[in-house]
């Protein structure tokens, strides 16, 4: 049984806009398409599109001027990531939960492959990634995909099907977290010297050995995420 992602209509269009911020399609200045337009590319309702707008306008990343439309402000995207301290400052107590529920269900999941007889998924998953960390100029949107389609492709290697459900709709939760996380200098690289001793437990059937490495590779993040003080990225 292969997972079913889904994501509400909101963080769709959030998710878009913030990855065309980031990555300079839309630039300093570039006018976001109206809301009617936005409604009819992402075929979502007028509401979903003004709540994700208001969202990133939230975050300092737009000026919404009313009567002439919506704009990318100056630095949003260095400002972004300053945006994530803020955001820890209100919401670090339900991302240390989420993060603690991900690593039981990833402790179990990886128990779980090692157990199985599916391990090549999560190998290609793991090259897949492999291949993203070792880029000269890696893109970390597309990174934050394959590490989420590497512990996902953990939960399908196991015998239940509703493991990979769950770890699908949590990681949709944890997105602008893992995308700061992932940013930090080295971090691509440790993330996969982590998935590698992952995998190698799997594949050698070390179920105890997975489950630990697992839950230790989630367990960094979360202490990262409790450390992470609101002023460490912030570039004002």
């Amino acid at each position: 049984m292969r997972a079913a992602t889904w994501v509400s209509s909101t963080q769709q269009v959030r998710e878009q806009l913030l990855r065309g911020i980031r990555q300079g399609t839309l630039p300093t200045g570039a006018a976001l398409p109206s809301e009617r337009e936005l409604c009819e590319v992402f075929q979502v309702s007028r509401v979903s599109v003004r709540q994700a707008l208001a969202g990133l306008e939230a975050m300092g990343l737009i000026d919404v001027r009313h009567g002439r439309g919506t704009f990318v402000r100056e630095g949003a995207a260095a400002h972004y990531v300053g945006s994530f301290g803020r955001y820890l400052e209100l919401h670090r107590g339900q991302l240390l939960e989420l993060l603690a529920v991900r690593g039981a269900l990833d402790r179990l999941a990886a128990r779980e492959a090692a157990n199985g007889t599916r391990a090549e998924r999560v190998v290609e998953a793991h090259r897949a990634y492999l291949e993203m960390a070792g880029a000269p100029r890696p893109d970390f949107d597309r990174a934050a995909e394959l590490d989420v389609a590497f512990h996902v492709s953990v939960a399908e290697a196991g015998a239940g099907g509703l493991l990979p459900v769950l770890l699908t709709d949590l990681h949709g939760l944890l997105t602008e977290s893992r995308l700061i996380t992932l940013s930090r200098d080295g971090q691509l690289a440790r993330s996969a010297a982590e998935h590698q001793a992952i995998v190698d437990a799997i594949v050698g059937h070390d179920a105890e050995a997975a489950g630990r490495h697992a839950s230790e590779h989630v367990a960094r993040v979360r202490r990262w995420v409790a450390d992470f003080p609101a002023d460490e990225h912030d570039p004002g």
